[in-house]
């Protein structure tokens, strides 16, 4: 049985590939040197379609729910923007899902129109273009650090590494933001509040990536104009180590973030890469056996985000919490040997 895998790796040789999710044209070709934030390819974005249940959305009788509106039917309106509203003890508002227009409404239900028009994707990394399939894709090669995420808001970014925190463990918060914060990719650690939230939003960063997100906070993440990445998943999770101390070694650097999220299957995860100067990095090779000596980190509790080294493949099985007799590995964290079903790792490239 294979593992499953997350690269995180200080120095490789790594592809991007730089999709176009609508149709559009490719403005490089393969061999072109191009920058982080040069436009690579450029798409015609459809207008968005999209009904809001007002009168759900305000609790309301469908009949009663026009008398709350606070938008009228061909009206320009801005994402965020409150389209109805209800007072009073438990007061609810409807807000606007995107920019557009206000096209129609019957039965307690708006119909929304999004703005359309040509949106620009640029490279996001410095490097060669090495691949180019047209209407489709642009792959640019790059070397340098290359860190995979769990979760991620959909946005990406270009900037510099700052570390906000002392430890994996530490929880960002809005006290640990000032004006150096501006403009940077946040590193923090086991988490971020919403009080840091805001104040990130408020001094206008470039980007945070966190052990775990809050479940609660998914929303208002998503909202935001900036990539938001966590390393480890959902919940308040401590940053990996090997993920943290690697991401601190680089701070002040230049780095790119993506929080695009899909299925692992389709190879689409959140990521971190930070340029190097270097022509030195290999290529990561998803297929590498699992060896002594081998880096692991763990995806359950107890250990969920302890990585270490494999040091043993003990014969026989060992028996976990269900009952069950599975393979087990020995793995070296933090010094000491551990004993860890096979299924609770991933291996780390």
């Amino acid at each position: 049985m294979s593992l499953p895998y997350s690269i995180v790796n200080p120095l490789a040789r790594i592809e991007i590939i730089r999709h176009l999710t609508f149709p559009g044209k490719i403005l490089v070709h393969e061999g072109d040197a191009v920058e982080p934030l040069q436009n690579v390819a450029e798409m015609n974005k459809p207008p968005e379609f999209r009904i809001v249940d007002v009168s759900r959305e305000l609790n309301v009788p469908p009949k009663k729910a026009k008398q709350y509106l606070e938008v009228k039917v061909g009206a320009r309106i801005a994402r965020g923007q409150v389209l109805a509203s209800r007072g009073g003890l438990g007061g609810r508002t409807c807000k606007a899902p995107f920019d557009g227009f206000i096209t129609g409404y019957g039965r307690g239900r708006l119909l929304l129109e999004g703005a359309s028009g040509l949106i620009q994707l640029n490279a996001l990394v410095p490097g060669t273009v090495v691949q180019v399939l047209a209407g489709e894709s642009v792959t640019v090669q790059t070397t340098g650090a290359f860190i995979h995420g769990a979760w991620g808001n959909g946005k990406e970014s270009y900037g510099v590494l700052q570390s906000a925190v002392k430890t994996a463990r530490h929880v960002l918060r809005a006290k640990r933001l000032d004006a150096s914060a501006q403009g940077a990719i946040v590193i923090g650690g086991a988490a971020l509040d919403e009080g840091a939230l805001e104040q990130a939003i408020e001094m206008q960063v470039n980007g945070i990536i966190v052990g775990g997100i809050s479940p609660s906070l998914i929303p208002k993440l998503r909202e935001v104009n900036f990539p938001i990445v966590a390393t480890e998943g959902v919940g308040e999770i401590p940053m990996s180590k090997v993920v943290f101390d690697l991401l601190r070694s680089l701070s002040g650097r230049e780095a790119a973030l993506s929080g695009l999220l899909e299925t692992r299957t389709k190879g689409y995860r959140p990521y971190i890469v930070v340029p190097m100067p270097s022509d030195s990095g290999n290529f990561i090779n998803p297929d590498t056996p699992l060896q002594k000596g081998g880096r692991v980190r763990a995806i359950r509790s107890p250990f969920l985000g302890l990585s270490g080294t494999i040091t043993d493949f003990p014969e026989g099985k060992m028996t976990i919490d269900t009952g069950a007799r599975v393979t087990g590995v020995q793995v070296e964290i933090d010094g000491d040997p551990v004993l860890l079903p096979k299924i609770n790792l991933e291996q780390l490239l």
